[in-house]
């Protein structure tokens, strides 16, 4: 079973290079195509990536975090981009981008990233459930079995699927609330 750290446990972790490697490779990639997406050069987004992780390590110390590091990323990222678009247009170059669009881009990349660490945390979650839980909750969560097939299925009560069922969601929608709470 893999230990998953949060980014605030990553920050404050005495083994610095390996915090830092996983930060990297957690994050890296949603950074960068959003970068790309929104400057159309690979150069500029990996500098500004690059940027952003360099900034990032040098402050991590000062970085006041709840759970999730995302939000100051983006944050980042969002001014790291309104730069290399003021810098450009002060070359002559302009870039078909406006930074209200910019702002609506980065809200809407935000907004899949909280997402896809919800559906992670939900997955982790699922994942630490006793085994017959567990069970139960994916045949019908993830294959939709109906309660009747899986108490079939299993040689128990529909009750008993009812009943576990119950007490699966109860127990999620707590970790995930928490979760969401320091996320927020």
């Amino acid at each position: 079973m893999t230990v998953f750290l949060t980014d605030k446990a990553l920050l404050k972790s005495a083994d610095e290079q390996l915090a830092f490697k996983m930060l990297y490779e957690r994050y890296w990639e949603d950074l960068f195509k959003s970068a790309f997406r929104k400057l159309n050069n690979e150069e500029d987004a990996e500098d500004v990536v690059q940027e952003i992780f360099i900034s990032l390590w040098r402050n991590r110390h000062s970085i006041e975090v709840q759970d999730s590091i995302a939000p100051y990323l983006f944050t980042a990222l969002k001014y790291g981009i309104i730069k290399i678009v003021h810098q450009k247009a002060k070359k002559g170059i302009l870039l078909p981008l406006s930074v209200v669009e910019l702002e609506d881009r980065m809200d809407k990349s935000h907004e899949i990233l909280e997402y896809r660490e919800m559906k992670n945390r939900i997955e982790q979650e699922v994942g630490g459930l006793p085994d017959r839980m567990r069970q139960i909750y994916q045949l019908s969560r993830v294959q939709h079995m109906k309660n009747g097939e899986i108490a079939q299925m299993l040689r128990i009560s529909e009750q008993t699927v009812k009943n576990t069922l119950v007490a699966t969601l109860k127990r999620l929608k707590s970790k995930v609330l928490l979760f969401i709470t320091f996320l927020f």
